[in-house]
This record gives C-alpha cells, sequence and structure tokens, in this order.
C-alpha cells in the first residue's frame, strides 16, 4: 500500500479488524510516520439458487457440475445400510467421505 501522505511503499499493516462486509487494516508509513487506514469491501457470489428456493433444470445429475447419478446415490445409501464405512464408500465413488455422510443423511440429495 502506498502512504497517502508522503506516497512511499515503505508501510505496515499495525491491525486488521474483520465484519461480515468489510475489513479495515490500519497502517502507518514507516518512512514519515503517517497512519491512515483503508477499507475492504466483499462481494460474495453465491453459485446456483437461494436457500428454500426451488431447483427445476440444476437438480441432481442435471446438474453440470455433478459426479453421481440418481442410481449412485441409491447404491451409496444401500452399501452404509449393508455396514459398509463412509471412507470404503467414498474411494469407490471417487468423493469426499463428509459427502457421503451428507448423502446418507439426506442432507443433500433429498430429492432420492
Amino acid at each position: 500500500m502506498r502512504c497517502q501522505s508522503c506516497d512511499s511503499r515503505n508501510t505496515r499493516v499495525t491491525c486488521t479488524d474483520h465484519s461480515e462486509t468489510f475489513s479495515k487494516r490500519y497502517c502507518r508509513c514507516l518512512d514519515c510516520g503517517f497512519k491512515f487506514r483503508t477499507i475492504e469491501r466483499y462481494e460474495h457470489y453465491r453459485r446456483g439458487p437461494k436457500k428454500g428456493g426451488k431447483l427445476t433444470d440444476t437438480q441432481g445429475s442435471r446438474n453440470g457440475f455433478s459426479v453421481l447419478t440418481e442410481q449412485n446415490i441409491l447404491d451409496i445409501r444401500k452399501l452404509k445400510r449393508e455396514g459398509k464405512t463412509n471412507f470404503a464408500i467414498s474411494v469407490i465413488y471417487g468423493i469426499n467421505r463428509g459427502h457421503v455422510s451428507r448423502i446418507v443423511n439426506r442432507k443433500v440429495w433429498t430429492h432420492i
């Protein structure tokens, strides 16, 4: 960052305050001793429909980012009922074991 007083690049951040929408950075110029503050605003990008919204054409395997099919979901739930561990199932399908847990507990893929 440049000093707002002497335009020097020799500055240090002394303190940072974070909130949900912005961060304040308190800085000090090492050349002239001037103290200044910068504010960085955040824009949160959310992919997909809003929570509670309807899923129409992007549900399940019709979603372009989907790795699994509806049949895979049924097979995962069946394997879990048969006593397989989340890790063993995740190795079979090449997904994260936490995602297996969310599938089995019907947190995701709830339409099946």
